[in-house]
This record gives C-alpha cells, sequence and structure tokens, in this order.
C-alpha cells in the first residue's frame, strides 16, 4: 500500500510539474528493460555488504544480497537523451519513520549492454516520501538539463535539505564508480 501512495504521489508530481521532457520510466523502456536497467545499477546504487569492497561486489557470491536491495530499490525516473541514461533510483532508508533517500545520475551501455560510463551526481539526504519525491525530481530535472546543483549543496542551501553528496568533502570517482572523502 505504501508503495503504490508513493508511486501514485511521484506520477501526480511527474504530471503535474511543469517539466518539458517526460521522465516516466515507461516512456522511454519497457518495464523488462526498466528491470535490465536496475540489474545493471544496483551493485552501484545498493549498499554494499559488510566487509566486502567496491572491487568485490561483482562476485555471484553477493547475488542474493543484490536481490535483497533491488527489492528496495525503485526508479522513479528515468531520461535518455542520445546514448546517455539518466536515473533516479530511491530506497527505504533507516528511520523511525518512512522515509527514502534518492540517487540521480547517469550512464551509458555499449551494444553489448555493458556500463561503459557510470557517475552519481547526486545523493539526498533521506526524507519523508512525499518531500522527496518533490525535491529529487526537481534535482533531477535541472541535472537533465545541465544545470548547477552546487545551490542545493547542505552548505550552501540554507535551512532545506537536498543533497547529502556531493559537498565540499565528498565527490563521486567515476574510475572506481564510488563516493570518495577529499
Amino acid at each position: 500500500m505504501k508503495r503504490l501512495l508513493g508511486l501514485l504521489t511521484l506520477t501526480a508530481c511527474l504530471g503535474s510539474c511543469s517539466f518539458q521532457k517526460d521522465y516516466n520510466p515507461d516512456a522511454h523502456l519497457t518495464v523488462e528493460q526498466q528491470d535490465f536497467l536496475m540489474e545493471r545499477i544496483i551493485r552501484y546504487v545498493g549498499r554494499t555488504p559488510d566487509g566486502v569492497s567496491p572491487g568485490d561486489r561483482f562476485s555471484p557470491i553477493h547475488d542474493k544480497h543484490y536481490e535483497d536491495q533491488r527489492r528496495i530499490h525503485r526508479l522513479d525516473a528515468l531520461y535518455k537523451d542520445g546514448e546517455t541514461f539518466y536515473f533516479l533510483v530511491s530506497r527505504v532508508a533507516p528511520s523511525l519513520s518512512e522515509k527514502r533517500v534518492a540517487i540521480g545520475g547517469k550512464l551509458n551501455m555499449d551494444k553489448n549492454m555493458r556500463i561503459t560510463y557510470y557517475e552519481e551526481i547526486f545523493r539526498t539526504w533521506k526524507m519523508e516520501p512525499d518531500s522527496l519525491v518533490k525535491r529529487s525530481v526537481f534535482l533531477f530535472d535541472k541535472m537533465v538539463n545541465g544545470e548547477d546543483l552546487e545551490p542545493f549543496y547542505s552548505s550552501r542551501s540554507g535551512n532545506t535539505d537536498y543533497i547529502e553528496f556531493p559537498d565540499d568533502h565528498t565527490y563521486f570517482d567515476t574510475e572506481q564508480r564510488i563516493w570518495r572523502t577529499k
């Protein structure tokens, strides 16, 4: 029921917001293709098993862990521009009340559907679902349009939480495909 409510809220926002591009994943990929995309990126956006290095996250012994991760993640928005896919994925966040966190990024794949480029552009603070939908889709639109997201970093956004990462000390390493501190 909560998942349905979240999807209805997202659909309402996507429909009522004044974005010129269609960010509904169904407009760009079939459900099967969306599942395939999520299978490709879950080992990046999902939590790595305790004690496992980023380089070992692709080992088949962790398949069950990432299947479980896949169940708590959802593809909230998608946009394809040429060979680049922009994605917005959210997941359940640990909290006493229902909260989620969103990850916005982009990727390219080769003809064999292997990821050739992957970058997480932003990761939000954990928020209640209604706030997350509004803020994450707003940030996603800015990302797709190539706008600067720095005004929404924690050190610059005042009392409104938008982006947890990157910040003045944390950045996404596109070579290793992980968040790092400076």
